[in-house]
C-alpha cells in the first residue's frame, strides 16, 4: 500500500495492526504520491483458526494446523494489539 504524506503518517501510526484494519494477512506501507493498493497472493499456509496466511503455521508440532500467533493467544501470553 502506498499513501501520500498526510495519509501515510496516520496509517503508519497503526503499526502491525494495519493488517487487521485492512482485514488482510499482511500489509506493507510505503510513501507515494497517491493512495494505491497492490494485492499479491500469499505463498504461506492458511491458519485453521484465524484464517491468516502465515509462514509459521505448523511451527508448533503440538498444534500443526495453526499459526504462532494463535498458539500464543490460546496457550501463552497472547499478542498485544493497540488499535484493532
Amino acid at each position: 500500500m502506498a499513501a501520500p504524506p498526510e495519509m501515510h503518517a496516520l496509517l503508519a501510526s497503526l503499526g502491525e495492526d494495519l493488517k487487521f484494519v485492512l482485514i488482510t494477512s499482511k500489509a506493507t506501507l510505503q510513501a507515494g504520491e497517491a493512495l494505491a493498493v497492490t494485492v499479491t497472493p500469499s505463498t504461506a499456509t492458511k491458519c485453521e483458526r484465524c484464517w491468516h496466511w502465515r509462514d509459521d503455521v505448523g511451527a508448533d508440532l503440538g498444534h500443526p494446523t495453526i499459526c504462532g500467533r494463535c498458539v500464543s493467544n490460546l496457550h501463552g501470553a497472547g499478542e498485544q494489539r493497540t488499535v484493532a
